[in-house]
């Protein structure tokens, strides 16, 4: 009885230690392909566009410091994709959301 429960130990042991190997890198964050920083950079620069659009005149108190919290989220993204920093995906998803006034 005692060696089948080493046997069972050790085959479950060997098993578990294998587990690793198959997982995928969690946490870890992928670079853009070079097409996707592309569009990526071009999305961000158009919403930029449209956000500087959209900004009342004359802009004053909160809507002139959401507009400059939004331009300068929007120019650090596009900053950081064509400096080839590692950027999530979540994140231009996030910049590219409607603002709301």
């Amino acid at each position: 009885m005692e060696i089948r429960a080493l046997g069972v130990l050790a085959a479950v042991s060997v098993a578990a230690s294998f587990t690793p190997v198959w997982a995928g890198p969690v946490g870890v964050q992928r670079n853009l392909s070079p097409d996707q920083s592309a569009v990526a950079v071009r999305q961000l620069q158009a919403k930029q566009e449209q956000f500087g659009r959209q900004l009342p005149e004359p802009p004053k108190g909160p809507a002139l410091v959401r507009y400059m919290d939004k331009r300068s989220q929007l120019q650090d993204l596009i900053n950081r994709i064509q400096g080839g920093q590692p950027v999530s995906p979540d994140e231009i998803d996030q910049a590219l959301q409607p603002t709301y006034r």
